[in-house]
């Protein structure tokens, strides 16, 4: 027997070609690279910034070294002594005048002391130095590389100090625009307005320059000479962020 014919609907044929997925809008993937370009300037700058600070910190170091490098140093002829090798040099001179010089309550004492080879010279020096010898008297003179580091007499000493104001200003710089880039790269998109960390450049500088000329010369130990600054300069750089911080 045959079967019934059936009405059968015919069936499209499928569509099978798939629709492509959505596009995302181009601008979508430059924002999501934007807060990563912006975080890798941020390292640089606190990078380079705190690289330059710790550039002008091993000058410091290396001045105040310098400034005593004599104390350790040999005399020159001793047996012990290298060929070629920096060493402290004796040597004599006289007393031809002394001045004293009072601003306020405190005094200042000066030797004007001619030598041999050289022109007369005036140097500062402590009180009871200055008590211990009159005019036409001899002083001992320790010379460093040249220079006059050391008046004694009869018990009694005085260092001369070189005040290295060119090293001074340049570390300064190095500390002072090293902080500043330090503070950009930490606020960035928070700073009140880029020119503030500038306008107080010239106040980290002044501050360093003053600071390092006194740790150099004082001559104090170099855990307190080295602690002193770098606290400091952590006060300084707070008191720029804070300054700069758009609240």
């Amino acid at each position: 027997m045959s079967e019934p014919p059936t009405d059968r609907v015919p069936t499209p044929p499928s569509d099978r070609t798939a629709s492509p997925p959505p596009r995302h809008p181009r601008h979508h993937s430059r924002r999501s690279a934007a807060p990563a370009a912006r975080i890798v300037a941020q390292a640089l700058l606190v990078v380079i910034g705190l690289s330059t600070v710790a550039l002008g910190f091993s000058w410091f170091v290396d001045t105040y070294d310098e400034a005593l490098a004599y104390r350790g140093a040999p005399v020159c002829g001793a047996p012990a002594t290298a060929p070629g090798a920096d060493c402290t040099r004796q040597e004599t001179g006289r007393v031809t005048a002394k001045k004293t010089d009072s601003n306020g309550d405190s005094t200042t004492y000066g030797l004007t002391v001619s030598r041999e080879t050289v022109p007369t010279a005036t140097y500062s020096v402590t009180e009871g130095l200055y008590d211990s010898l009159e005019n036409g008297v001899n002083v001992d003179l320790t010379l460093w590389r040249g220079r006059v580091v050391e008046l004694s007499h009869q018990g009694h000493r005085s260092t001369v100090q070189s005040t290295p104001w060119l090293t001074a200003l340049k570390l300064a710089l190095l500390i002072g625009t090293g902080t500043v880039l330090a503070v950009y790269g930490l606020l960035l998109r928070r700073l009140v307005s880029w020119a503030l960390p500038l306008a107080v450049l010239p106040f980290l500088v002044l501050f360093t320059v003053l600071g390092s000329i006194i740790l150099i010369t004082a001559q104090w130990p170099f855990a307190l000479t080295i602690a002193l600054p770098l606290i400091g300069w952590l006060v300084l750089t707070a008191i720029t962020a804070t300054m700069s911080w758009d609240y």
